[in-house]
């Protein structure tokens, strides 16, 4: 077929291919070595509690070290509302307390020292979630509560050598989860001096494929100096994953069964997976 018939299809098509062509790439590519170090100083940042879990648990669960900040602590979300009696603030705090105990939960699993930034939510800022629209002035206003909580996690400096923080991309359009991913971004260059860095595929929302190439779309045109490059990382025994999200009962209706929803939508055939992308060479 000749490029210009390819052309043809339109954007959207087109950067379908490219994504299919990237993931293809980062099958036959072998993972950067330096993302194989672990560190008691690697930082996880999780925009919510589960969000590491779904993204990393299996990545994190391997290296059983680092630090887990979750960012926006405070919640009135779970997915059986029925199950909480309280109302108004007290049901607020009810739920922040059961999403952190699960998050707790995780981290003694993961072998992660848990931290909480204690920041509302979306919802509890007034905002529809995936009202992209907002982020840009959401990043703004949290910026220094945001940066501030990251540094207040960092342990002292390793001094042989750097350790890695791991950013969500934002994939799925979830306000909280771009303003996480604009703020490393602003203060990228302050960030990198401490830290090697890294950007995970949102999980659930990176297993619809759409959603994963929109977002991949967005976060390319929002680090388009970085040129990062994606390594995939088997999750192994779908069943030890799924163990691991059974941890957040309160974000499920059912446990879930399978693992497709915890793996990046693949336009190839691609075992069980999580997803890094980083442009750092060691």
């Amino acid at each position: 077929m000749s490029w210009n018939a390819i052309a043809s299809f339109g954007p959207k098509a087109l950067h379908g291919l490219n994504l299919a062509a990237q993931d293809f790439a980062s099958r036959r590519r072998p993972a950067p070595a330096g993302l194989a170090e672990a560190s008691t100083h690697d930082l996880y940042l999780a925009p919510h509690c589960d969000d590491i879990c779904f993204s990393l648990g299996a990545f994190a669960l391997k290296r059983r070290k680092g630090v887990l900040l979750t960012l926006f602590s405070k919640s009135g979300y779970v997915a059986r509302p029925q199950t909480i009696a309280a109302l108004g603030d007290e049901r607020i705090a009810v739920i922040s307390s059961l999403r952190q105990r699960e998050d707790l939960a995780f981290a003694e699993q993961a072998g992660l020292r848990p931290c909480f930034g204690g920041l509302d939510e979306a919802l509890l800022r007034g905002h529809d979630p995936f009202e992209t629209a907002k982020a840009q002035d959401d990043a703004r206003q949290l910026d220094g509560a945001v940066i501030a909580a990251i540094f207040a996690a960092a342990a002292e400096q390793p001094k042989d050598r750097q350790p890695w923080l791991f950013c969500p991309m934002a994939i799925g359009g979830h306000i909280d989860h771009m303003v996480v991913l604009k703020v490393v971004l602003r203060h990228y260059n302050a960030l990198r001096a401490r830290w090697r860095i890294a950007f995970y595929e949102d999980l659930h929302y990176a297993s619809a494929w759409q959603a994963r190439a929109t977002g991949l779309a967005r976060f390319r045109h929002l680090a388009v100096e970085l040129k990062p490059q994606r390594s995939l990382w088997p999750i192994g025994a779908a069943a030890d994953k799924l163990a691991l999200v059974a941890l957040y009962p309160s974000q499920f209706v059912e446990p879930p069964a399978s693992i497709k929803p915890f793996t990046p939508a693949q336009r190839i055939p691609a075992p069980a997976h999580e997803a890094l992308w980083s442009a750092e060479q060691t």
